[in-house]
C-alpha cells in the first residue's frame, strides 16, 4: 500500500543515478592505486551521479500522472523529489570538495589554484558558477519555509543552473573528467537525460503546465469559520471522477498567484455533484480565499494522492486527525461503506478549531460502524497512542491513517512502530504544499 519506497519510481531513481557512474568506470582506465587517485574518482563519480540526479530531479517536478503510478501517489512523488533533491545536492557538494582535497594532498597552492575562477578553464568556471547557484538555489528550496512565490522562483532558478552545469559536466574536457571518446555513451546519457529536463522545465516555467487537463468549475458557496474555509464549486464542462481522500490542484482564472495551481484536499463525497475543498487559512494563497466571490471560475486538476480508505482492505480502521487534516477523512466518512468499521480520532487546539464537528456528529448518527472522538489539546494535552488504545477495541490488525501536522504524524509513526504495527498497516497524508 503506501510508504512503500521499493517500487518503480526508485527503481527508476537507481539506475538513472547509478548509469553514468557505471558507464564512467567501465569506459575509463580508471587507477585507484593512490590517496589522489582515490578521492579525485570518487569526487568525479559523486559529480556524475549528483549531475544525472538533479536532471531527474527537474523531470520529477513536472505534475504528470504517470508518476502516480511510479512512487504510489503524487504525494509519494514529492516526497521522493525532496529527497532526491537533497541527495543531488550532497553529491554536488562533494564532487569538488572531494577532487579539492586530492590537489590539497600534492600542496595547499595546488588545491588554491584548481577553486581559482579562471576565464582560461570556462568549462570548469561554468561548474563554479553553478555550484555557488545550486547551492543557494537549493538551500532555499529544501531547507527554508519560503513564501510559494519565491519557491516557484528558486525552482526557476534551480532549472537554469541545471542547462549551465550540463555543459561542465559533458564538456568539461580529458583534463577535468576524463571524457574522451571512450565514454562518448556516457556524454551522450547526459545530453539526453537533459534535453528531457529541459522539456520539463520550459512545460512547468514559461507554460505553467497549462498542457494539463484542467476541468472548469464555477464557485457555488464559501463558508469560513475561524480561519477554516471550505469553498464548494459546481461543474462548468466535465466532472472530475475521485476517491475520498484524494486531493487536487486548483487555480483560479485570475491573474498572479491565484492564478497558480495549488493542491488542496477534497472534503465531498464522490457521489456528490458538487465539489468541496477545505482550506486553512496559512499561505499567502489562501489568504487571498477571502476575496473569493460567488460565480468565480475555477480550474480543477486531479485527482492525485493514494490516501484513501477505498485503497486500504482492512475493515478495521483507525482515523487519526490533527486540524485541518481532518479534511480528507471528512470525504472518506462520508463515503464509508459499511464492510469498514472506524474510529476517527479527530484533534484540535481548542473547540473553535473543530469546524467539521457538526457534519461528522451527523454522519456518526447514520452510520453505526463510523465512531467520532474528539480531541481538544489545550484540555487534554497531546493525543498519544495509550489513549486510543484504551478507547478502541479490535487494534490487532487495524490500519492507521494520519493525516494532520508533520509533528504529529511523525510521533504517531514512532508511536506505531515501537507498538509492532506493521508499516502496511500506518499510512499517512504528508503532502502539504499551500
Amino acid at each position: 500500500m503506501r510508504n512503500k519506497y521499493t517500487n518503480l519510481g526508485w527503481l527508476m531513481t537507481i539506475v538513472i543515478g547509478s548509469v553514468p557512474a557505471v558507464l564512467w568506470l567501465v569506459a575509463m582506465p580508471t587507477q585507484w592505486n593512490t590517496t589522489k587517485n582515490v578521492f579525485e574518482n570518487l569526487g568525479k563519480l559523486a559529480g556524475l551521479t549528483g549531475m544525472a540526479l538533479f536532471a531527474w530531479n527537474v523531470i520529477l517536478s513536472a505534475r504528470f500522472k504517470v508518476y502516480n503510478k511510479l512512487f504510489m501517489g503524487l504525494d509519494n512523488t514529492y516526497r521522493a523529489h525532496h529527497i532526491i533533491g537533497s541527495l543531488s545536492f550532497i553529491l554536488l557538494l562533494i564532487h569538488p570538495v572531494l577532487i579539492t582535497y586530492r590537489y590539497f594532498l600534492s600542496s595547499p597552492i595546488s588545491a588554491f589554484e584548481f577553486l581559482k575562477p579562471s576565464f582560461e578553464s570556462p568549462f570548469r568556471f561554468l561548474g563554479s558558477l553553478t555550484l555557488a547557484g545550486m547551492i543557494l538555489a537549493m538551500f532555499v528550496t529544501i531547507y527554508l519555509s519560503v513564501k510559494y512565490e519565491l519557491f516557484i522562483k528558486a525552482q526557476i532558478t534551480l532549472g537554469f543552473l541545471l542547462f549551465i552545469g550540463a555543459i561542465h559536466a559533458v564538456f568539461v574536457g580529458a583534463s577535468d573528467l576524463g571524457l574522451k571518446g571512450g565514454v562518448l555513451t556516457l556524454q551522450l546519457y547526459f545530453v539526453v537525460l537533459i534535453l528531457l529536463a529541459a522539456i520539463v522545465y520550459f512545460y512547468r516555467s514559461v507554460f505553467h503546465g497549462n498542457f494539463s487537463k484542467f476541468l472548469s468549475y464555477e464557485v457555488t458557496n464559501l463558508r469560513k469559520s475561524g480561519d477554516i474555509y471550505e469553498i464548494s464549486l459546481s461543474p462548468i464542462a466535465g466532472t472530475m471522477k475521485y476517491l475520498p481522500g484524494q486531493f487536487a490542484f486548483i487555480k483560479a482564472d485570475a491573474p498572479g498567484l491565484m492564478g497558480q495551481s495549488h493542491p488542496f484536499s477534497l472534503s465531498s463525497s464522490p457521489d456528490q455533484k458538487t465539489i468541496s475543498f477545505g482550506i486553512k487559512s496559512l499561505g499567502d494563497y489562501t489568504k487571498l480565499l477571502e476575496d473569493v466571490k460567488k460565480g468565480q471560475q475555477f480550474k480543477i486538476d486531479g485527482p492525485y494522492g493514494t490516501f484513501s480508505n477505498k485503497l486500504v482492505n482492512n475493515s478495521r480502521q483507525i482515523w487519526i486527525a490533527g486540524g485541518i487534516g481532518v479534511t480528507p477523512f471528512v470525504a472518506m466518512a462520508k463515503a464509508l461503506d459499511s464492510n469498514q468499521t472506524v474510529d476517527l480520532y479527530y484533534s484540535t487546539k481548542n473547540d473553535s478549531e473543530c469546524v467539521y464537528r457538526p457534519e461528522l456528529e451527523e454522519i456518526s448518527k447514520q452510520k453505526s460502524n463510523f465512531n467520532l472522538i474528539l480531541f481538544n489539546a489545550e484540555k487534554q494535552g497531546f493525543l498519544t497512542l495509550d489513549i486510543i488504545k484504551n478507547k478502541s477495541q479490535n487494534l490487532e490488525n487495524a490500519n492507521f491513517m494520519i493525516c494532520g501536522p508533520q509533528a504529529m504524524m511523525d510521533s504517531f509513526k514512532s508511536q506505531l512502530k515501537a507498538a509492532g504495527v506493521k508499516k502496511k498497516n500506518i499510512n499517512t497524508e504528508e503532502f502539504n504544499l499551500s
